[in-house]
């Protein structure tokens, strides 16, 4: 088994780390990109003024 200097390992580790950090960096902002969609959708949906004024109670 061949040994890996200090220092080459020590990059390797900030090269893996850097990695994942990028990942779950892009998977907030994909997240936040989803809501910033929902939000949208659901602020430009049509309002309607009969909306909840008919109720069913005998359910």
């Amino acid at each position: 088994m061949t040994s890996v200097p200090p220092t080459i390992a020590a990059e390797m580790a900030l090269t893996r780390q850097n990695i994942a950090l990028s990942v779950i960096k892009q998977s907030a902002e994909q997240g936040q990109a989803l809501a910033k969609i929902i939000n949208d959708t659901a602020r430009s949906a049509p309002v309607s003024g009969a909306l909840g004024t008919n109720i069913n109670t005998s359910a």
